[in-house]
């Protein structure tokens, strides 16, 4: 039990390693309008489950076979973070969204610890503040011209929003015991089919050229369909405190491919940032190297 569940949280490491590029992907996609962008995302996880479906020889029909409220906050996680995501960051300042988007794993560790009775130890609570303060120092100790501070009040709440949606989708899914893994992709169906509709009335189709379809293609099969897959297994079997930690290696990892590619340098906030988060990650995640480890 105890081995399957350290393994469990180990695929969700891959979901945390695949949405590190998720930035860097989207630089060679920003002439696409974003709900047509995520329209053509989200589609493939279910294009690509119904292909797995069938050669299991399993009715598609009955999958949808659903209670509403997990169809609301299936759909609301994703598609909410995502869309929030886009809107705050054209409203408001960069930095001030991505600290409120980035809310979302202490948000995940408060519910998930108050709503199934769970404590929270010290060390998730050190590895959070740890975490989120490198996660912090990172956006802040940016050098962009433009991130000035201010903006709108509204931005500020769809920011919140955004990551208020994703950690109500991962409370959701740790609970729903009996909500196959694979239903991800109906989630994402119906984000899809959302965004398509409001992309027709709000937005002017734009065709990708050959290298925004590769883009687009990653971040559906990848950043999209693997690793809301290995997210969502993980979150149901592994260790969620530990994730939660671990998920501040988000913006780290993004930060280093970032550098890595030559779109940003290495400055000190990122070296302080690298410490703080690598810290947080590991005193967060000590469920993984306890031997009796029976809370999630």
């Amino acid at each position: 039990m105890a081995r399957s569940r350290l393994i469990a949280t180990f695929v969700g490491m891959f979901a945390i390693l695949i949405w590190s590029t998720g930035g860097p992907v989207y630089t060679y996609v920003s002439a696409v309008p974003p709900l047509q962008m995520i329209a053509m995302t989200f589609i493939q996880f279910i294009l690509i489950m119904a292909v797995i479906w069938r050669l299991r020889g399993e009715p598609i029909r009955e999958k949808f076979a659903l209670p509403a409220k997990v169809w609301l906050v299936g759909i609301a996680g994703p598609w909410g973070y995502t869309i929030c995501f886009f809107v705050s960051y054209k409203i408001i300042p960069p930095v001030d969204a991505s600290l409120l988007l980035l809310s979302w794993p202490i948000m995940l560790l408060v519910g998930n610890a108050a709503l199934r009775g769970r404590r929270i130890r010290w060390w998730h609570g050190v590895g959070a503040v740890a975490g989120f303060s490198g996660a912090a120092i990172l956006v802040i100790g940016r050098s962009d011209a433009d991130l000035g501070g201010g903006g709108p009040l509204y931005g500020y709440v769809i920011a919140l929003a955004g990551a208020v949606a994703f950690a109500a989708y991962n409370i959701g899914r740790s609970k729903w015991d009996d909500v196959p893994t694979d239903a991800g992709a109906l989630f994402c169906f119906g984000g899809a089919g959302l965004s398509a509709i409001l992309h027709l009335v709000f937005e002017t189709t734009v065709m990708p050229d050959a290298t925004a379809w590769a883009a687009i293609l990653m971040l559906g099969a990848l950043n999209t369909a693997a690793a809301l897959f290995a997210w969502d297994y993980s979150v149901k079997h592994g260790h969620v405190r530990a994730l939660v930690s671990l998920s501040y290696m988000i913006p780290l990892f993004a930060a280093l491919i970032l550098i890595a590619i030559g779109a940003s340098t290495f400055t000190l906030a990122v070296g302080i940032a690298c410490v703080l988060i690598v810290a947080g990650a590991f005193i967060g995640s000590r469920d993984l190297f306890m031997k009796e480890s029976t809370e999630t």
